[in-house]
C-alpha cells in the first residue's frame, strides 16, 4: 500500500489518483524507514563486534583450516599432495544447510525460542567458532556453569558500572514492573534508566503492601533514597490507582521528580475497554472460538 501511494513501482503499481502531498509524505516515511533499518543493521553489526571474545588473527585462523571465500571451491586432502579437487556451488550450498539443519536441530531439541537466532551473541558465537577453525573443542556442562559463567558475571558487572557512572551526569528514571510468579506471589522489578542503557537493579516481594498507596510509597522513597535524589528524575509505574496516589504523594514529598504513567499499560487499559464494546466484543469471541479450535486441530494432528 505505501509504495503504492508513493509510486515507488516497487511491487505496487503506482496511485495516479494520490494527492501530491500524501504523495511526499509517503515517501519521506519510506525514506525514513529505509534508514532505520540501516541503522539497526549498523547497530546489531556493532554489538557483534564489541560482544565478541574471540578475535583471532588471519594467521591463526588460516592454520586451523577454517574455510574461507576460496575454500568453499576446493576440496582440501589432508596429508596428501594430490592437487585441490574444485567444489561445484551446489555442493558449498548443501554443506551450508547440513550446517543450518545442525544449528536448527540444536533449537528444537532444546527448546530454545526461535527470536534467540536474533540475539548478536548468537551471530557473535557463530562468528568465533568460524574464525577459529576445525578443532574447537566444545565447553563442557561444567565450564559452562563454572569459569565461563564467572567471567560473564566479571563482563556483564562492568558493563553495569559503565553505565552507572553516567548516572550523576545524566539523571535517570526509575522504572517499576509489577508482576505475579507461580505462587501468586506480587513482585516489583526496579530498573534505572538512561539513555546509555537499563540497569537492573532487584526484586521486591509486594504482596503485603501492593494494594496499599502508603506501603507503595515507602517502598518507592526507600528505592530512591538507595539510588539518590538527586539522580533520580521520574519515576514510571502502571496506571493503577493505587500507584496513582502513591505517585501523587511521592511528587509532594520529593519536588524535584515526576511520577509518569507507563504508556503501555495505559495502552493495554485502552484496548481492554476498546474490546468491551458490542460491536468488537462479538468479533473478539469468534476470532478465540476460531483459535480455540485451530489449536486443537494442530493438537491433534
Amino acid at each position: 500500500m505505501k509504495d503504492h501511494l508513493a509510486g515507488t513501482h516497487k511491487d505496487a503499481v503506482p496511485c495516479l489518483t494520490v494527492p501530491a502531498e500524501v504523495k511526499d509524505e509517503i515517501k519521506q516515511y519510506l525514506k525514513a524507514f529505509q534508514n532505520f533499518k540501516f541503522a539497526a543493521q549498523r547497530n546489531f553489526e556493532e554489538n557483534v563486534e564489541s560482544g565478541a571474545y574471540y578475535t583471532g588473527s588471519s594467521a591463526s585462523v588460516s592454520n586451523r583450516g577454517v574455510r574461507g571465500p576460496m575454500d568453499r571451491h576446493v576440496h582440501v586432502v589432508s596429508g596428501g599432495s594430490q592437487p585441490p579437487e574444485t567444489m561445484p556451488p551446489v555442493s558449498a550450498k548443501e554443506h551450508c544447510n547440513q550446517v543450518c539443519l545442525d544449528i536448527g536441530r540444536f533449537f528444537y531439541e532444546n527448546g530454545i525460542p526461535f527470536h534467540a537466532a536474533t540475539s548478536p551473541s548468537f551471530t557473535s558465537m557463530l562468528r568465533s567458532v568460524g574464525n577459529f577453525g576445525r578443532g574447537l573443542k566444545p565447553p563442557t556442562m561444567h565450564e559452562l556453569r563454572t569459569w565461563i559463567l564467572k567471567e560473564e558475571v566479571k563482563t556483564t558487572t562492568e558493563m553495569v558500572n559503565d553505565i552507572k557512572a553516567t548516572w550523576k551526569t545524566t539523571g535517570v528514571s526509575l522504572l517499576s514492573d509489577g508482576w505475579s510468579d507461580m505462587r501468586n506471589r506480587s513482585l516489583i522489578n526496579f530498573l534505572v534508566n538512561n539513555q546509555y542503557g537499563t540497569v537492573f537493579l532487584k526484586t521486591v516481594d509486594a504482596s503485603n503492601c501492593v494494594k496499599d498507596a502508603e506501603k507503595i510509597l515507602e517502598l518507592l522513597d526507600g528505592v530512591i533514597e538507595e539510588i539518590g535524589e538527586d539522580i533520580v528524575i521520574q519515576v514510571v509505574t502502571n496506571n493503577a490507582s493505587n500507584y496513582k496516589k502513591a505517585g501523587e504523594m511521592l511528587m509532594k514529598k520529593r519536588k524535584k521528580l515526576y511520577w509518569t504513567p507507563c504508556a503501555a499499560h495505559c495502552i493495554d487499559l485502552m484496548l481492554e475497554k476498546i474490546g468491551e464494546l458490542p460491536q468488537h466484543k462479538n468479533a473478539l469471541l469468534k476470532a478465540k472460538k476460531k483459535l480455540a479450535i485451530s489449536f486443537i486441530i494442530i493438537i491433534g494432528c
